[in-house]
C-alpha cells in the first residue's frame, strides 16, 4: 500500500512546467496527500526573501508580467503591522503562476534574491510572521 501512496504522490511532485518544491506549510489542514493535491493545482505563490522595504506596487509591477494578478497579501509583522519579507501572489490561472514560477522566481526585486514556491491555499492569519517578535523567524 505505502509503494503506491508514494508513486501517486510523486505523480503529483512533477508538474508540466514547473517542479513543487519540498517546501511545505507545517500549518496545513489535511494531510498530505490532500496538500500536494492543493500544491499541483494551485494559483497561489509564496514570495520569500524580500526586503523589509519592498512595496505591494512593486510585487504587483514585477508578477503581472507573468499573467493577471488576482491578488497580493504582504507579509506583515505581527505587533508593527509593517511588511517582514514575505507575501502571497494569486494569479486567476494556474498557467500564469506557472509562468511566474518558472521566469521570476530567483530574480532581483530590491536587490534580493526572490524565492516564488507554490502554496497550497491562504488561510487569514497566514499573512503575519512566526518570529519571536512577530516578524519573520
Amino acid at each position: 500500500m505505502s509503494g503506491i501512496l508514494s508513486t501517486t504522490l510523486s505523480g503529483l511532485n512533477s508538474d508540466s512546467y514547473c517542479e513543487i518544491s519540498w517546501y511545505r506549510d507545517q500549518h496545513f489542514k489535511g494531510d498530505h496527500y490532500l496538500q500536494e493535491k492543493a500544491l499541483k493545482y494551485s494559483c497561489l505563490l509564496y514570495v520569500g526573501n524580500l526586503s523589509f522595504y519592498t512595496t505591494e506596487e512593486q510585487i504587483q509591477e514585477l508578477f503581472s508580467k507573468c499573467g493577471d494578478v488576482k491578488r497580493i497579501v504582504m507579509g506583515l509583522d505581527k505587533v508593527k503591522k509593517t511588511p517582514c519579507g514575505f507575501c502571497f501572489v494569486e494569479y486567476y490561472t494556474r498557467a500564469e503562476a506557472e509562468h511566474s514560477v518558472r521566469f521570476i522566481n530567483g530574480t532581483r526585486l530590491d536587490d534580493w534574491i526572490t524565492r516564488t514556491v507554490w502554496d497550497a491555499g491562504f488561510k487569514e492569519g497566514r499573512q503575519f510572521g512566526c518570529g519571536k517578535t512577530g516578524g519573520q523567524v
